[in-house]
């Protein structure tokens, strides 16, 4: 399905059948030893990449991560690595949420890449229907979802998973205040205009929207 819903606009239908991530196998990265915390760096801006050299451990992951993207023919411009490598510190990453849904300008799904050293991602198989009055730009998706979670399932620690902005998933809040290392790889038709990204040295950007700002405005359904 990942495949088939790459290629047609992001939409609320496609919930009915989101599925589950798309396992690509087992992957040995090794991380530094310092702490490294980077939300959404842009390495890609319709060009080529530019990658800091303190990524360099990330490389095998971006590797398959573009090798997948050319078999599922999904050539985005742009492309962005998130890393938490330390200890948990996130206080939002452990609820039920979805990665790169937005109607606000038409566009492809993104597609994301994952891999945690332990205490993997967990997510959810929905079927979800949503009434026609919802509205995205209105309503906190994150909120409509979760109340539709029967079953949990986790992922399979130091393996990559492809998700798109159909999988509904956690951190296991159990990991709060331990170490574990996360990576996801993202690969995305628009621009991430959100003054929380981590700056890239390489790719200057200037941001002017507050992506956190415009989510808590969002009321529940």
């Amino acid at each position: 399905m990942l495949d088939q819903r790459a290629h047609r606009l992001v939409n609320l239908k496609d919930f009915q059948t989101a599925g589950g991530p798309l396992s690509l196998g087992r992957l040995d990265l090794t991380p530094p030893t310092d702490e490294q915390y980077i939300l959404r760096m842009v390495i890609r801006s319709a060009g080529d990449y530019q990658i800091p050299d303190e990524l360099d451990w990330v490389m095998p992951l971006i590797k398959l991560a573009q090798e997948h993207q050319k078999a599922i023919n999904a050539n985005h411009p742009y492309c962005y690595v998130t890393v938490r490598h330390g200890i948990v510190k996130s206080k939002r990453d452990d609820e039920w949420h979805v990665d790169g849904f937005s109607t606000k300008t038409p566009h492809n799904p993104e597609q994301n890449y994952i891999w945690a050293n332990t205490d993997a991602t967990e997510f959810a198989d929905l079927n979800v229907t949503f009434p026609d009055d919802f509205d995205p730009r209105v309503h906190n998706i994150n909120h409509y979802l979760e109340q539709f979670v029967e079953e949990v399932q986790k992922a399979d620690d130091e393996t990559v998973y492809c998700m798109d902005p159909y999988i509904l998933h956690r951190r296991p809040s159990s990991t709060t205040g331990t170490q574990r290392t996360f990576v996801r790889i993202s690969f995305v038709p628009i621009e991430i205009d959100d003054i929380l990204n981590t700056p890239n040295p390489l790719l200057p950007r200037t941001y002017t929207n507050d992506g956190l700002k415009f989510r808590s405005q969002l009321i529940t359904y």
